[in-house]
């Protein structure tokens, strides 16, 4: 006992050297083993311009909200080449990934097994999906998350509720968090600490967001509207749906080339991204109406781990009904995804690491074929997709989902008042 007990202390440290280890040997030999699709470009273009005098929205379009504008400048300035640069900031978003999906690995009473798995499949994210993940900055989105869970399972909603505003304004997805938060903050200290905690992480956003709003309203807004007006594309639930049918029915499909990458086009995809994303606000919606009926008749002590499943099952709806699939899209599902409780929780670790694994199949190394509409790639993504779907429903709220401990008391019948944490 006192062996594991040791073990479970030195785990997120441990975790997190295998991160870097993983960065600088194996990921390495995935890059050169592989020609990659990179995003490095991008960034560095939007460094120039930024290093020029030249303010983002106002003075150049960019698609990404302001904190990555902020990421993509600090990269240019550190020393060395802006591909390198880029590449050290990823890993080190991805040990502040892995340290605190441990941490709350741990926190949630979840075996030294399931401790050791949840932060080992983060920590070979790298190898898992590959080496794309150091050429775009959705590990940093991954990092937020994993503080994020932290935060409220170890009951600092103030801190939570200051990295979800960072999160959004690293990427706008996070939004679809609030609800849930929203929830479980409440069942815990009340509607009027619901609102300081919002409006700490709303204060953050507004900091940032107005100056530039009022020099470049337009420029901010577009923004936005890119996002907001992009197509089907190519790698989307609803894209492998409509090759599913292809795959069967020999229906005819077109891809164009928008948005900086790959879509459908057409009558059928320009309908199915309407549904998808109808589909994503009713999933969003039905998460946390059932976050909210578990919290109502579940324990105090089931808070958390509700809250994950929650966080959980949202991340991976962005991706099963988003209109837009990018692969790297997958690094932040993870820090939820390995930390669902309960009997689907081992399901839940594993299917996710499948997804990333089937991603990497398909992506970069045969991208273009499936661009070309061949057989093998589009099987591969009708497959990965449905991977997805399967983790959605393996990590959806339920009852039980929390670790019992043995020096828990009896546990509370399904309605009794549940009891205040200590804060």
């Amino acid at each position: 006992m006192r062996h594991d007990a040791l073990l479970e202390r030195w785990l997120p440290w441990i975790m997190g050297i295998a991160a870097v280890l993983v960065w600088v040997g194996p990921m390495q030999w995935v890059n050169a083993s592989v020609a990659q699709i990179s995003d490095i470009p991008v960034y560095e273009e939007a460094y120039r311009q930024m290093s020029g005098g030249a303010l983002p929205y106002r003075d150049f379009a960019l698609e990404y909200p302001p904190l990555a504008a902020a990421l993509f400048w600090f990269a240019g300035v550190l020393p060395g080449t802006y591909a390198a640069s880029f590449s050290f900031l990823m890993m080190i978003a991805l040990v502040l990934t892995v340290v605190p999906v441990t941490l709350t690995a741990r926190a949630l009473g979840l075996s030294t097994a399931r401790q050791a798995a949840a932060g080992a499949i983060t920590a070979f994210i790298p190898v898992l999906l590959g080496g794309l993940v150091s050429t775009r900055f959705d590990l940093v989105l991954a990092a937020l998350i994993a503080w994020i869970l932290w935060a409220v399972v170890t009951d600092r909603m103030t801190a939570a509720w200051l990295l979800l505003g960072a999160a959004v304004l690293v990427k706008l997805v996070p939004l679809a968090f609030i609800p849930v938060l929203v929830l479980v903050h409440a069942r815990r200290h009340g509607g009027r600490d619901v609102l300081r905690g919002a409006l700490s992480g709303l204060a953050l956003v507004v900091l940032v967001v107005v100056p530039l709003a009022l020099v470049a309203p337009s420029g901010l807004w577009d923004s936005v509207a890119y996002h907001l007006d992009r197509p089907l594309q190519l790698e989307s639930t609803g894209s492998a749906y409509l090759m599913g049918m292809r795959l069967l029915a020999g229906i005819p499909l077109s891809v164009d080339t928008s948005f900086g990458s790959q879509g459908l086009q057409g009558e059928a995809p320009d309908l199915m991204a309407l549904l998808s994303t109808i589909l994503l606000v009713v999933l969003v919606l039905a998460i946390a109406l059932t976050v909210q009926r578990l919290l109502a008749t579940q324990p105090s002590s089931a808070d958390s781990a509700i809250f994950v499943a929650g966080i959980a099952a949202t991340a991976v709806a962005l991706l099963v009904a988003g209109k837009v699939l990018s692969p790297q899209f997958l690094a932040w599902i993870i820090p939820a995804a390995v930390l669902v409780g309960g009997r689907f929780g081992w399901g839940a670790t594993i299917t996710s690491a499948l997804a990333l694994l089937l991603t990497q199949a398909y992506f970069p190394r045969a991208y273009w074929d499936l661009v070309a509409l061949q057989q093998p790639e589009m099987g591969l993504l009708v497959l990965r997709d449905a991977v997805l779907i399967a983790l959605l429903a393996l990590a959806w709220p339920r009852p039980g989902m929390e670790e019992p401990s043995p020096d828990d008391p009896p546990r509370q019948g399904a309605g009794a008042p549940p009891g205040m944490p200590h804060r």
